[in-house]
């Protein structure tokens, strides 16, 4: 019997252990869960996602001249020169359109990428109604190629074709053309048929020349009739 006691207060003493045990375990583990979550959560607020994503963008700038060919055209003449964009998903600049009086330079941009690949804008001139101009109507193609670069982060190459030219422009400028007034008249030019009146003149001027002859005929013939009397 005290055997049989001895043997049954072993097992719930052993039970009791294992059960202080697992509670201790527990409780070791639980503390232990919350540092390293909140670690983990601080390595990952520090990873430089944001950073990172600025490390990866690079800026390009897309200078335009308009320019005018006649020295005397007038300073205050404004052109409109417009930026768009050819695919949806090109990034555009702040400003889109720029006016340059009389002849100058704009410049569009900055404009930043964050991703490789190709973008495509037309740059064109509005056509003025300003008199004696001939505007310059040409659009530029302009492509913006962004690739990874070797240090990670991102270099762009641009470049414009104009008119759908397979060759590079050595840059996108606008040539407008003034006429000055003076210009664009049309020189007299030199009459070949003599004017009215002219006509009559010369008929006179025969007619008195012939009466004034007339008399010095008339004395040539009695002076040689006159001789032949004589003989």
């Amino acid at each position: 019997m005290a055997a049989l006691l001895f043997l049954v207060g072993w097992k719930e003493k052993s039970r009791f252990r294992k059960e202080v045990a697992d509670i201790t375990m527990n409780f070791k583990i639980k503390p232990l869960g919350g540092p390293l979550c909140f670690l983990l959560a601080i390595v990952l607020l520090a990873a430089p996602g944001k950073a990172f994503a600025e490390e990866n963008e690079c800026t390009v700038t897309l200078p335009v001249s308009v320019e005018v060919s006649h020295t005397s055209a007038p300073a205050d003449t404004e052109f409109e020169v417009l930026l768009m964009s050819a695919d949806a998903d090109a990034p555009m600049p702040e400003i889109s359109s720029g006016t340059v009086k009389g002849a100058g330079r704009i410049v569009f941009g900055p404009i930043s990428y964050r991703a490789p690949g190709d973008y495509h804008y037309n740059i064109s001139q509005k056509t003025g109604s300003t008199a004696n101009y001939i505007y310059d109507t040409a659009v530029y193609t302009v492509t913006v190629r962004v690739v990874n670069s070797e240090d990670g982060g991102l270099t762009a190459e641009v470049w414009a074709a104009k008119n759908g030219a397979a060759d590079k422009a050595e840059a996108i400028v606008f040539n407008n053309e003034y006429k000055a007034p003076s210009d664009s008249k049309t020189p007299e030019k030199l009459e070949s048929t003599p004017k009215t009146g002219d006509g009559a003149d010369v008929r006179l001027f025969m007619a008195l020349t012939a009466l004034s002859a007339a008399p010095l005929a008339l004395i040539g013939w009695k002076t040689r009739r006159e001789k032949r009397s004589f003989h």
